[in-house]
């Protein structure tokens, strides 16, 4: 079996396009888990007011970097950039926010944005060329 060059003809199959579009999924699902537990209050609340405005930042912040993950199926690089802005934003805020196992917190919080959203603008500037 020959392979072509052309990365989207139809007889040519993209490995990174489908791991890109693979691992995106799987960040949007992690997503959805960190959202639901945020939005009940589970995550960084520990009864007292304090850390509300903490809880309403990342939340907004992680739905934001969701956002841009769900608009990589349509507009790869704009989607990928806001994912990769959200998690760096993500990662500051958990950095900030966290007092025991920073570093392990940052990177379970962030990850899941950063490489999928990195995958995604890989992908495009492949097809670009």
């Amino acid at each position: 079996m020959t392979r072509t060059t052309d990365s989207r003809s139809s007889s040519s199959f993209d490995e990174l396009h489908v791991f890109a579009r693979a691992v995106g999924l799987l960040a949007v699902l992690t997503a959805l888990l960190y959202l639901r537990a945020m939005a009940s209050g589970g995550f960084l609340y520990r009864g007292t007011s304090e850390n509300i405005p903490v809880t309403t930042i990342l939340f907004v912040l992680m739905l934001i970097a969701t956002v841009g993950l769900v608009l990589t199926w349509r507009w790869e690089c704009v989607g990928g950039i806001v994912a990769i802005l959200g998690s760096l934003a993500v990662a500051a805020v958990v950095y900030s926010t966290f007092s025991e196992n920073r570093l392990l917190a940052l990177l379970v919080y962030s990850s899941p944005f950063l490489v999928a959203g990195s995958l995604c603008v890989a992908d495009w500037w492949k097809q670009r060329s």
